[in-house]
């Protein structure tokens, strides 16, 4: 008979969300200063705080959450701040004590995917002399989703495409296709995205953090209406 040894794997591993609404010690050299843990989605961990203007933009510090699964202690940088709460970045150590369901975080996003190569699920590679463009719907460090106000034939049996994506600053990339969809006037793809140069995932990676504290700003903007009566 033999036993079975239980590994680290074999734990179950808790959600992030744990974390929210916990008190939480931010520490910067020479100063501390205690709040609530508001946020902890994508790549950011937000974190009320009356102190907020203290911090500042890349400081270093280290995070100290007194949570129902005990202490968490993390070191991360302060990547934006505003009016009551700064915003940190998840430090990697994240995936390793806690488990979170969606893989990559995406946020809505204006630019153009211009697709070059279409290759069919009967495995024929077909380049196209001139690029199909479609507009982005959203982004993610994985995946993106964009739509055409006419159907293209080129992507009907499509599996996966060779494209390149422009934000402002442009990257090449392969795609797969993984769902097809017609909303109104308009045809929806859904793919998973591999970056094909590793140094552009930077400049993705730095967008998606801008647009999720942009979205966090927002958010907070109309809760604070909500509760500001005649408003």
């Amino acid at each position: 008979m033999t036993s079975k040894m239980s590994t680290g794997q074999d734990r179950e591993m808790l959600s992030l969300k744990v974390l929210l609404h916990c008190r939480t010690v931010v520490e910067k050299a020479n100063f501390v200063s205690t709040g609530v843990m508001t946020q902890v989605d994508g790549e950011l961990f937000e974190v009320e705080l009356g102190e907020f203007d203290l911090f500042e933009l890349g400081e270093k510090v280290k995070l100290t959450v007194y949570s129902p699964a005990g202490i968490q202690t993390f070191h991360s940088i302060v990547f934006a701040k505003y009016e009551g709460a700064v915003a940190v970045i998840q430090p990697p150590a994240v995936n390793q004590r806690f488990q979170e369901k969606r893989e990559f975080y995406r946020v809505e996003a204006e630019g153009l995917a211009r697709i070059m190569r279409v290759v069919r699920g009967s495995g024929e590679v077909k380049l196209l002399g001139t690029p199909l463009e479609a507009r982005l719907c959203d982004i993610s460090l994985g995946g993106i989703g964009f739509a055409t106000t006419e159907l293209y034939s080129e992507l009907d049996d499509a599996k996966r495409l060779g494209a390149v994506i422009d934000l402002g600053f442009a990257f090449a990339c392969d795609l797969e296709m993984m769902r097809r969809e017609r909303r109104d006037d308009l045809y929806i793809y859904g793919l998973k995205m591999k970056i094909l140069d590793l140094e552009m995932l930077r400049p993705l990676r730095a967008f998606l953090l801008r647009r999720q504290v942009e979205k966090h700003i927002l958010s907070r903007e109309e809760s604070s209406r909500k509760r500001v009566p005649g408003m």
